[in-house]
């Protein structure tokens, strides 16, 4: 059995003092190459860059509000909204709501190796 807390959990490159990441669930610490689940954390007016990766993805959005943008398409997003990404789409999110935006992240492993590139602390 596993067991992880965000609190304790490896932080990403993408830390900052507006958003930062933890890997909950990846290779790195369960050995599964099929799923992997991380929290982000965006601050007040804060933004998770643009970028694409090769794995779909599924955000849920646990807390606060925001504009989701995929390829060419941009939308609000809110508490309980669940976006859909295919692979290779240019995604990321911006924080435009009043309150911390945090949401959970779900996809196939990045592969241990990349998890520890992305995941350092």
């Amino acid at each position: 059995m596993l067991i992880s807390n965000e609190t304790q959990s490896m932080r990403g490159k993408y830390s900052s003092d507006k958003m930062w990441t933890a890997l909950l669930i990846g290779e790195v610490n369960s050995g599964s190459k099929e799923i992997s689940i991380q929290i982000t954390h965006i601050e007040i007016n804060g933004r998770q860059g643009l970028h694409s990766h090769p794995e779909d993805q599924c955000y849920y959005i646990i807390e606060g509000s925001g504009i989701m943008h995929i390829d060419n398409e941009d939308q609000n997003v809110n508490i309980g909204d669940a976006i859909y990404i295919n692979g290779n789409s240019i995604h990321g999110i911006t924080n435009n709501g009043c309150s911390r935006l945090s949401y959970l992240t779900a996809n196939k492993s990045f592969g241990c190796d990349r998890e520890k590139q992305i995941w350092k602390d």
